[in-house]
């Protein structure tokens, strides 16, 4: 059989993707070669560490999505409205529009939660500020922008959960929308 290339970004895409659908735990190394179209050996030249390694690879990705994205739009010198929609519009692709789970949230269950638990509490702590630093350039006080880049996180989360497992992505589309209006209204 002939060597296969695979780029680094489609690896960690493909890996994601059996994360978010399996979790840690239900990820096996067969399950995972096969989505990355690479050999077992393959995967574990890329990845010595084995499938932890991948997941914290995988998190690693989505930081750098995490900063290139969302965080990092969120606190540029644009317009804040201009910042707003870009961060929604990023979001909205990262899930495909609320049809896909959050990776972040498969890799916070079973055995995947104390192994990952500081980095995705600094992920989801870092949608928080940005939401709430975005907030006060809406004009809102500390405090109060604090309790809306909260509460934004978890309309985000929420409205991805009940609109995957209802299989009605209007859901997440709508909550992306209302979250639009909560800032642009303030």
């Amino acid at each position: 059989m002939a060597n296969v290339k695979v780029e680094t970004d489609v690896v960690l895409d493909r890996l994601m993707d059996v994360f978010r659908s399996v979790g840690y735990d239900g990820a096996s190394m067969a399950a995972l070669a096969d989505a990355t179209g690479l050999q077992k050996a393959s995967l574990y030249h890329r990845f010595p560490g084995g499938k932890q390694e991948m997941a914290e690879a995988v998190l690693d990705h989505v930081s750098e999505w995490n900063q290139q994205q969302f965080t990092g739009v969120l606190y540029s010198s644009l317009p804040a409205e201009t910042r707003l929609t870009a961060a929604l519009t990023a979001i909205y692709q990262l899930y495909e529009g609320g049809q896909v789970a959050c990776i972040l949230r498969a890799l916070s269950h079973g055995t995947a939660a104390e192994l990952f638990r500081e980095r995705i509490s600094a992920m989801f702590n870092q949608w928080i500020e940005a939401f709430a630093h975005l907030a006060q350039d809406f004009g809102l006080d500390s405090e109060p922008a604090r309790r809306l880049g909260e509460s934004t996180l978890i309309r985000v989360q929420g409205s991805l959960i009940l609109a995957r497992t209802l299989r009605q992505p209007s859901l997440f589309t709508q909550a992306l929308a209302d979250i639009k209006t909560d800032f642009t209204d303030l």
